[in-house]
C-alpha cells in the first residue's frame, strides 16, 4: 500500500514536471510569436495600464517596449475617441468580444495613427488586444471620398467606361452628366456612350474617338450630341485611359462640357465684329474685305465695280423729334429696302449713323449702276410706318466707278462720300458722280479744316469793323464786327470760303465764342472812351444758335467784359427758324428781355415767312445787298426794297441796308425811308485801331 502510494506520487510529480516543461515551451513559442508578429499585440490591465506590448506595437508608436509597460493606455488615445474605447472596455467586462474597433492614437512624435483593434478579456482579467495600423487605408478612403465628392460637384460631366467589358459599357456618370444630357444614372449605366450621338455617326470626331480608343491615348473632340429630349448640344469631350498596376488600360474616363452657349456667343461676337448690330448688315471691316476682293476680281476679269455712298436726308431731325427708337426702326427698314434693290453677290453695308454703302461688284458696263441707283432713290422715298406714325425722307447718293486697279480700295468709299456731299449741295434726293475736279475741291476743304484748327489754336483771327450810318443825321450809330483770317502764306481768306467748313466740322463754335468775346471787349473799350451809345453788331451762326448753351455763352461774354446789353446787337439769318421755330422764338424773347438787339440778316433771301416774322421780337431788319446792288436800274429790286421798308416800319422795326456803294443808292434808300446805311460808300471794314481814328474824326 505504501509502495503503491509512493509510486502514484512519483508519477504525479513526473507528470507535473512534463506539463511544466510543455507549458514553458508553449509560453516561449507564444512569446516568440508575440514578439516577431507584424501585428500589433498588447495586454492591458483593467486598471488601464499596459502590461505587455510586442515590438510591432512599440515600433508603430515609436516607443521602446519598456517605456510603454505600465503606461496608461488612455493617454495614447485621441481625446475624441476615448469615449468609444471606454465603451469597448465595458463591453469586454460584460463578457463580449470586440471584433473590430477603429480609433486614433498618438505616437511619441504626436503623429496620429488609425488602429483597427480586436480584443478579449481573459480569465485572469487581462485584456488581450490585437491591432493593425490602418492609417494609410483611412487616408486612401478619405481621398476616395474627396475624389468622389469632386466628381459629383464638378460642373463638367464625367463618365467612366469599362473597356475590358463587352461593348465598353458606362459604369459611372456624375450629376453634371445627368444635368447636361437629361438622362439619369440608372438610364445610362450599362450602355455604350454612342447613344448620345443619335443617328449622327458620321461626325469627324467619332473617327478620332475610335482611333484614340484603339491606341489607348488621350482624346479631345467636339461632338454633336443629343439630350434625352432630342435637343442638340455641342459636347467638348476629353477622354483619357485608366491603367491598372500591370499598366493595362482597364477604363476610360471622359470629361464633357456643353459649349453650345459658348459657341453661340463666339459666333455672335464674330458676327458682330464684321456686321452692324442694329441692321445685321456688313460693317466697315467686312466691307473693306469685300471691296478688296471685288477689286481683285474686276482687275482679273476686266470688269468694273461701283461704290455708292448713301446718306439719308434730314435724318437727324427724326431722332431729335421722335427719339432713337423711332430712328432705329427707320434704319432697319432702310437696310431692308436697300437689300431688296441689289443683285445677288452685291453688298449693302452700314458704316455709321444714317450712312450706308452699296458695293456693286462684277459690272459688265458702267451704266448698269444707273437703274440700280434710281430704284434705290425711289425705294427710300416711300413713307416709313413706325408705331402708327408715318415718316417721309429721301437720300443723297454719291457714286464712284473703278476697274479694280486702285491701290487702296477704301479710297473708293472716300470718293463716293465726296460725291454724296455734292448731291447734298445740289438739293438732296439725287445722285452725283465722283470726278477728279470734285476730289480737288474736297481735298481743299480738308486742308482748310486743318489750317482752321491751327488758326483757332494760335489765335490767328482778327475782327474788322464796318460802321453803320444813320440816314438822317449822317452820324455813326454802330458797327458790324466782321471776322478776318490772314493766312501766313495765302493772305486773307474770305469768310465765304471757311465759315461753311467751320459749320460742318463744329469749329464754328470756338470761332463764334472768340468773335463774341473780342467784339464785346472792344465795344467796352469804346464805351470807356465815351462812345457808349454805339451798337456792336455780331453775326451768329445757326449752328451756335441751336446749342443748348447758346444763351449762357452770350451772358458770359457780356459779364466777362462788363458790357451793357443795350450795346450788343445779334444778327441772325432766317435759317435759324427752320428747326424748332418755337425754341428759336423763346431764345429771342429772352435776349430781348435782357436788352440785346436782334436783327434779321440777309432779309428776303431765306425763309421770310411773315407768319413767323410777326411773332419774332425783332428790333431790326437788314436788307440783303442782292437787292441793293441794282436798286437804281432794276424796278423789281426797287419795289422789293420799298416793300421791305414799309412792312418793317408797320411792324415797328428799324431797317438797315447793307452793300450801299453809291450816292444814288444812298439817296434812293433815304427817300424810301431806310433808317441806317452800311457799305463802301460810307466806310470799308477796318481794324479796331483804324476804327478809333475814324470815329474820332467824325
Amino acid at each position: 500500500m505504501g509502495y503503491q502510494a509512493a509510486t502514484s506520487i512519483a508519477q504525479l510529480l513526473s507528470a507535473k514536471r512534463v506539463e511544466k516543461r510543455l507549458g514553458d515551451i508553449v509560453m516561449r513559442e507564444r512569446n516568440q510569436f508575440f514578439d516577431l508578429s507584424l501585428e500589433m499585440f498588447c495586454t492591458v490591465s483593467l486598471s488601464g495600464e499596459l502590461v505587455q506590448v510586442n515590438r510591432a506595437f512599440a515600433d508603430t508608436l515609436q516607443y521602446r517596449e519598456d517605456e510603454l509597460i505600465g503606461k496608461l493606455y488612455m493617454t495614447l488615445v485621441h481625446t475624441e475617441d476615448q469615449p468609444i474605447v471606454r465603451g469597448a472596455i465595458e463591453q469586454l467586462q460584460d463578457g463580449h468580444l470586440i471584433r473590430e474597433l477603429n480609433f486614433r492614437v498618438w505616437d511619441r512624435q504626436l503623429g496620429l495613427h488609425w488602429l483597427q483593434l480586436s480584443a478579449a478579456l481573459s480569465k485572469e482579467q487581462v485584456i488581450y488586444c490585437s491591432a493593425r495600423d490602418i492609417t494609410e487605408r483611412k487616408d486612401y478612403e478619405r481621398q476616395l471620398r474627396m475624389f468622389k465628392r469632386c466628381l459629383e460637384s464638378s460642373y463638367n460631366g464625367v463618365v467612366i467606361v469599362d473597356v475590358l467589358a463587352a461593348d465598353q459599357p458606362i459604369i459611372y456618370v456624375n450629376y453634371a452628366f445627368e444635368r447636361i444630357t437629361g438622362y439619369s444614372s440608372d438610364e445610362v449605366i450599362g450602355q455604350n456612350c454612342r447613344f448620345l450621338q443619335g443617328t449622327d455617326f458620321n461626325q469627324k470626331g467619332v473617327t478620332t474617338i475610335r482611333q484614340g480608343l484603339a491606341s489607348c491615348s488621350d482624346i479631345h473632340v467636339v461632338l454633336r450630341n443629343y439630350r434625352k429630349d432630342g435637343s442638340q448640344f455641342l459636347n467638348d469631350l476629353y477622354l483619357s485611359p485608366i491603367l491598372d498596376d500591370a499598366n493595362t488600360v482597364t477604363h476610360f474616363v471622359g470629361v464633357q462640357n456643353d459649349i453650345s452657349e459658348e459657341r453661340r456667343y463666339q459666333d455672335e461676337l464674330s458676327f458682330n465684329a464684321s456686321h452692324d448690330v442694329l441692321t445685321g448688315l456688313p460693317n466697315r471691316t467686312l466691307l473693306e474685305d469685300r471691296l478688296t476682293q471685288s477689286c481683285q476680281v474686276a482687275l482679273r476679269f476686266d470688269r468694273c465695280i461701283a461704290v455708292m455712298f448713301i446718306d439719308l436726308d434730314c435724318f437727324k431731325q427724326v431722332n431729335d423729334s421722335n427719339g432713337h427708337h423711332f430712328g432705329d426702326q427707320v434704319l432697319k427698314e432702310v437696310a431692308r429696302r436697300l437689300c431688296e434693290q441689289i443683285r445677288p453677290g452685291d453688298t449693302v453695308a452700314r458704316i455709321g449713323g444714317d450712312e450706308f454703302v452699296v458695293l456693286l461688284a462684277d459690272l459688265a458696263q458702267e451704266e448698269d449702276v444707273v437703274p440700280i441707283t434710281e430704284r434705290i432713290l425711289c425705294a427710300l422715298s416711300h413713307p416709313y410706318h413706325v408705331d402708327g406714325s408715318a415718316f417721309h425722307t429721301s437720300a443723297s447718293i454719291g457714286i464712284t466707278l473703278n476697274d479694280g486697279s486702285i491701290e487702296s480700295p477704301m479710297e473708293l468709299i472716300q470718293q463716293a462720300d465726296m460725291a454724296m456731299y455734292k448731291a447734298k449741295q445740289e438739293g438732296r434726293n439725287n445722285y452725283q458722280w465722283f470726278t477728279n475736279d470734285l476730289s480737288k475741291v474736297v481735298h481743299e476743304r480738308v486742308r482748310l479744316r486743318g489750317e482752321l484748327q491751327k488758326a483757332i489754336e494760335e489765335d490767328g483771327f482778327e475782327l474788322y469793323y464796318q460802321p453803320q450810318i444813320d440816314s438822317r443825321s449822317g452820324q455813326v450809330i454802330g458797327m458790324e464786327a466782321l471776322i478776318r483770317w490772314k493766312h501766313a502764306t495765302r493772305g486773307f481768306i474770305s469768310p465765304m470760303a471757311f465759315i461753311s467748313v467751320a459749320e460742318e466740322t463744329g469749329q464754328i463754335i470756338p470761332i463764334s465764342l472768340w468773335v463774341l468775346d473780342t467784339a464785346c471787349r472792344q465795344a467796352r473799350q469804346l464805351a470807356e472812351l465815351g462812345m457808349n451809345t454805339l451798337t456792336m453788331a455780331v453775326n451768329i451762326s445757326p449752328v451756335h444758335f441751336r446749342r443748348k448753351d447758346f444763351l449762357d455763352s452770350i451772358l458770359t461774354a457780356l459779364q466777362q467784359n462788363d458790357l451793357n446789353p443795350n450795346q450788343l446787337e445779334l444778327e441772325i439769318t432766317e435759317s435759324v427758324l427752320l428747326n424748332d421755330c418755337d425754341q428759336a422764338i423763346g431764345y429771342l424773347h429772352k435776349l430781348r428781355e435782357l436788352g440785346i438787339g436782334i436783327a434779321i440778316d440777309d432779309f428776303g433771301t431765306g425763309y421770310s415767312s411773315l407768319s413767323y416774322l410777326k411773332r419774332l421780337p425783332i428790333s431790326k431788319v437788314k436788307i440783303d445787298r442782292a437787292f441793293i446792288t441794282d436798286i437804281i436800274t432794276d424796278k423789281d429790286d426797287a419795289a422789293i426794297t420799298q416793300g421791305i421798308i414799309s412792312m418793317a416800319h408797320h411792324l415797328r422795326m428799324k431797317v438797315i441796308a447793307e452793300g450801299v456803294e453809291t450816292e444814288a443808292q444812298s439817296a434812293f434808300l433815304k427817300q424810301a425811308g431806310c433808317d441806317t446805311f452800311q457799305g463802301y460808300y460810307f466806310a470799308r471794314p477796318m481794324p479796331f485801331a483804324e476804327l478809333l481814328v475814324f470815329l474820332k474824326a467824325r
